[in-house]
């Protein structure tokens, strides 16, 4: 160190004191003492050698001589012990300067003297210029030696962050990148002398310890069995202590299975109190202690790294290796009930697991727990973990496990058939409730559809897709059939098509859309028509606008037209005083003298009734200026939107049919949104022209009617229905009059007739198809009709529903355990006032800093039962030294507003509990 270093680094000191403490006990700098006395001289410094002189002269002098003059005071000898010397109470307020080199090295990071031992012990790591500015940007002042150590661990790992985490989220990264990446790391720690220090603190945090670096130095051979730490043993630990912790939560005595024998050797913390660590060295010893705290801590480490955003797909990567190279599949099998592993997010193999268990005996489990389990499972990581292949094939067989549990529960209720004593009761039953099994085997199907795709498919392999089939088609359809025929016949409802409370659909233009304009002073009226939208379709629109805070829809049904088919439908909803229908090369329909086929037609019979028509595509294409533009002058617009006819209806993509219905909720949610928001519209119509029927199997010669080839005067005929006149009549069909059934004038036009097959049936004469339309079933002619209109803000806050409460069952609430428990009652059911709340739920004490791991939990429960809106929420303390006098405040934070609500939190924790 230069002349002018030294000079430079005392006139430091002096700045901060007016005395300075020189100990240059190695006798560095004595020869260059009268050259540095001449330079301090320009400074108004004096130095006093203090080898040489009396100390109590010095003392003296300097404080009561010349209490405001700088003095450096030298001494080249050790310093007397206090009792002995006579300037120690100076030195307490004085400043020290050394001038060694780790003394100065000290002395820019702003740390005492004390921890020059350790500089020295890691002078290699300061030889790089590059790495020890790194060091000074991270390092605060006054930094212990344990916040050095870290540090200097920080630079090497090019880590900015000061915490034992960060550091291991980066040999994680490198590890799932290659695991030679993390050796070649923590090789680099080793050659700075730093390595020790990193298994220290895994110790510290985690309690992990091997058998050899805090004993007697490792053999290598001891190193090669795997005695000695490593990355990959630490990672694997942690990822079965994860695991071990989430069956023990799922209520499980875990201790008497296989799953903990076998694999006790990888839990952490490491028992402190074993008598086989008795030669290790106290301080390591004493690091183990207060084993609850550490197993929180493993687990709080392993939930942040699993949902980290950034370190996710590293996460997929180490837990499927070590799942494989430890066999968890085969040791979760054991566990034979969905519960035992609802808790476990660790390995996907505990999802693969509960799935199994639940695709094998779904029956034998409730709507309540399906719902439960199948709700948290969709919100866990390997349902939604984007770099995880399989993770939508998770998903949708959940989702399809709780249709089909819908399903089974709707059977159960309706075991004894469908038996109404008219055909108004059971139309009015299928409107209130058993459209849900048409929607429960869409649901199912749509996902199941879904699953195929990717290969493997549980709900083929268990029987389940062929059961819910062979119930669907041969039971409800075949039952809802013979009950809605049945009633047909004895209110010969083909010859008066009406039902009480129920509009016909060729009356909707007068009762739904002039009534609107007539009855409101709504200006203008926009209608949505959806081809093939079926009532049970409609209701997921009304269902999901409603959850919406801006909108409010009601939704309620249409008696549609027989035969129920596009050119008649869309006829029929258009304004007219006379529909007729026109037999020649195939059936016409005119309104009022004007053909109702194709776009052009429609838009000319709606201008004379002051409105406009367009296509769904072109009003998703306009800019704002221009849509208003196109709409100003109407006051009804009619919005024609296909989509699920146009993939249902033909052949090559039938198949799609029902991944188009979900498609179709999406875009006329849309179609909704652009209507309000950029057309100024404030009341939108949505309808169809017909439903459909649709089955997952393929067409046999049982779904074909024994009518063989058409019969004389068709002039149209399709799968469900054939037009004509002076058609014949027979037992295995329907025949009626389109006149009885769809209000058609035959003062100006033919008496056209129809016959369709009874129940569910096809013509044989057509080739079959799995998607039909055309007949009596009422998933074809209930038609919806759904009322949707924006709430101003005072409606809006009316019509919101309200987010269900939570609170916890027991106030103040008492924690006992590093890991415990909270329960909570959701204080009300999710249903037609209430909706759902997500809540981030923690701990905090007094001054605000959280000492828990935050819990995501969704409060969805349906139910009225309040026993069955209790849940429990597992909370895990971060830390340890609680104080049971203090009120700790638990904090539950809605994830949408982020409104808290606090609870007074006692925490007493009596003593350690382990595993067992």
């Amino acid at each position: 160190m230069n002349l002018e270093q030294i000079k430079q680094g005392i006139l430091a000191k002096f700045e901060k004191c007016r005395l300075v403490f020189w100990q240059d006990e190695d006798v560095e700098f004595l020869e260059q003492l009268s050259t540095l006395k001449s330079e301090l001289d320009t400074s108004n410094i004096e130095l006093i050698e203090l080898d040489d002189t009396s100390h109590f002269e010095v003392k003296q002098r300097i404080e009561l001589k010349e209490p405001k003059s700088n003095f450096l005071l030298y001494s080249n000898k050790p310093q007397s012990e206090p009792t002995r010397d006579w300037l120690y109470d100076i030195r307490l307020y004085a400043q020290q300067f050394y001038a060694d080199s780790s003394s100065m090295i000290l002395n820019e990071l702003g740390m005492r003297m004390e921890f020059r031992q350790d500089i020295n012990r890691y002078k290699k790591f300061f030889t790089n210029q590059q790495r020890y500015n790194k060091l000074k940007k991270l390092l605060p002042e006054k930094a212990e030696k344990q916040t050095l150590e870290l540090a200097m661990i920080a630079v090497l790992a090019k880590v900015e962050t000061l915490a034992f985490s960060a550091l291991l989220h980066q040999l994680i990264r490198l590890y799932a990148e290659q695991p030679v990446k993390a050796e070649e790391l923590i090789n680099e720690f080793e050659k700075f002398d730093l390595a020790g220090v990193f298994w220290k603190m895994a110790v510290e945090e985690f309690g992990y310890l091997t058998l050899d670096i805090w004993t007697v130095n490792a053999s290598r051979a001891e190193q090669s069995s795997g005695v000695a730490p490593s990355i990959k043993d630490l990672l694997a630990k942690l990822l079965i202590t994860d695991c071990f912790h989430g069956i023990q939560s799922s209520g499980v005595a875990v201790q008497n299975y296989d799953f903990s024998s076998s694999l006790s050797s990888h839990l952490l913390p490491v028992n402190g109190n074993d008598e086989s660590l008795a030669s290790y060295p106290k301080d390591i010893r004493e690091l183990l202690l207060n084993t609850a705290s550490k197993r929180a801590s493993v687990v709080n480490f392993v939930s942040s790294w699993r949902e980290s955003r950034t370190l996710s797909e590293s996460y997929n990567t180490v837990a499927v290796a070590i799942a494989d190279e430890l066999e968890i599949k085969n040791k979760l099998s054991e566990f034979k009930h969905p519960k035992d592993l609802i808790g476990v997010e660790t390995f996907v193999e505990a999802d693969q697991q509960l799935i199994k268990l639940l695709a094998t005996d779904l029956p034998a489990f409730s709507a309540i727990e399906i719902n439960e389990w199948v709700s948290k499972k969709l919100r866990g990581h390997w349902c939604s973990a984007s770099s995880v292949k399989e993770s939508k094939n998770y998903a949708c067989i959940l989702k399809a496990l709780r249709a089909a549990k819908e399903f089974y529960d709707l059977k159960e209720k309706h075991i004894e058939g469908f038996l109404f004593d008219s055909a108004k009761n059971l139309y009015r039953a299928y409107e209130e409730e058993l459209y849900k099994f048409d929607h429960a085997y869409r649901i199912f199907s749509e996902n199941s559809i879904e699953i195929s795709k990717n290969g493997s498919d549980i709900l083929k392999a268990t029987g389940l897709v062929e059961d819910i089939e062979n119930l669907y088609v041969d039971w409800y359809l075949h039952d809802l059939a013979i009950a809605w025929g049945k009633l047909i016949d004895e209110e010969n409802l083909l010859e008066s098509w009406k039902l009480p409370g129920v509009h016909n659909q060729q009356d909707f233009f007068r009762e739904e859309v002039r009534s609107v304009l007539n009855n409101t002073q709504v200006k203008r009226v926009f209608v949505i028509i959806s081809d093939a939208l079926r009532y049970e379709v409609a209701h997921d629109i009304h269902q999901q606008i409603n959850d919406e805070k801006r909108f409010k829809s009601e939704i309620k049904s249409q008696l549609g037209v027989v035969p129920s088919y596009t050119q008649l439908g869309m006829g029929c909803l258009l304004p007219h005083k006379k529909l007729t229908a026109h037999l020649g090369s195939k059936p016409e329909y005119k309104a009022d003298g004007l053909s109702v086929h194709g776009h052009d037609n429609r838009h000319k019979i709606l201008e004379q009734h002051g409105g406009v028509a367009f296509k769904a595509d072109e009003v998703l294409n306009w800019t704002n200026q221009e849509g208003r533009e196109k709409v100003k002058e109407a006051q009804v617009v009619y919005i024609y939107h296909d989509e699920i006819d146009a993939i249902g209806d033909k052949q090559g993509t039938e198949n799609q049919t029902f991944e188009a219905a979900r498609d179709a909720v999406d875009e006329i949610k849309l179609l909704i949104g652009r209507i309000i928001n950029r057309l100024n519209g404030s009341r939108v119509l949505i309808t169809a022209d017909h439903g459909f029927l649709f089955k997952m199997t393929d067409v046999t010669d049982s779904d074909k009617t024994a009518l063989k080839s058409k019969p004389a005067g068709t002039t149209e005929a399709k799968k469900r229905y054939v037009i004509g006149s002076n058609l014949p009549s027979d037992s295995y069909y329907w025949k009626g009059k389109l006149t009885n059934t769809a209000g058609i004038d035959i003062e100006k036009g033919d008496d056209a007739e129809f016959i369709i097959p009874r129940g569910s049936n096809r013509f044989n004469f057509v080739g079959g198809a799995k998607f039909i339309h055309g007949g009596i079933m009422p998933q074809e002619i209930c038609v919806p009709v759904l009322h949707v209109r924006e709430l101003d803000s005072k409606g809006q806050t009316k019509h919101a529903k309200q987010k269900v409460s939570a609170v916890p069952l027991n106030n103040p609430v008492k924690i006992v355990s590093n890991i415990d428990r909270i329960q909570f009652l959701q204080t009300d059911p999710v249903g037609e006032k209430f909706k759902a709340r997500e809540l981030l739920i923690w701990i905090e004490d007094p001054g605000g800093k959280k000492v828990s791991s935050s819990e995501r939990v969704l409060f969805e429960s349906p139910s009225q039962n309040m026993e069955e809106r209790k849940r429990n929420v597992q909370i895990k303390l971060e830390g340890s030294g609680f104080d049971r006098t203090v009120s700790y405040k638990l904090i539950m934070e809605d994830t949408d507003s982020k409104v808290r609500a606090t609870h007074s939190v006692i925490i007493d924790i009596a003593f350690e509990d382990d595993f067992f």
